[in-house]
């Protein structure tokens, strides 16, 4: 997520690799706004909950990533808990999206302190 002087924006970009329509050195995959930010943010933090859980072994001090995909229609957000026990997943469809085309690509995303207490924020909108 970033700022722009329209407001804030979601910039998602691969760290490396090509899409299938061959684009190479960090495509990017999707730019634009979510049309309601506040449950997308309630949501992710869930997804981002269960890869930070352990069910089954000793809890880790870690946060593991979740992963994000643009397959085109959609961005799914989703998860493993730290011991593989249980999936979140979140999928956003073209509807909540406000921006240019979804395209392919898939990366992690970074959920930390700063990023966790901004989404945090957005649900008091």
């Amino acid at each position: 997520m970033r700022d722009s002087p329209t407001g804030r924006r979601l910039a998602l970009e691969t760290s490396g690799g090509a899409t299938p329509a061959g684009e190479a050195d960090r495509p990017r995959f999707f730019d634009g706004f979510l049309t309601s930010p506040a449950a997308a943010a309630t949501a992710l933090l869930a997804v981002a909950d269960v890869a930070a859980t352990h069910h089954y072994r000793p809890r880790s001090s870690t946060f593991p990533d979740p992963v994000v995909t643009a397959g085109g229609d959609r961005l799914r957000m989703e998860s493993f808990s730290g011991c593989c026990g249980v999936h979140a997943r979140l999928d956003v469809l073209a509807p909540g999206l406000d921006g240019g085309d979804i395209g392919h690509g898939t990366t992690n995303v970074d959920i930390n302190m700063p990023l966790r207490q901004s989404l945090a924020g957005l649900g008091s909108c």
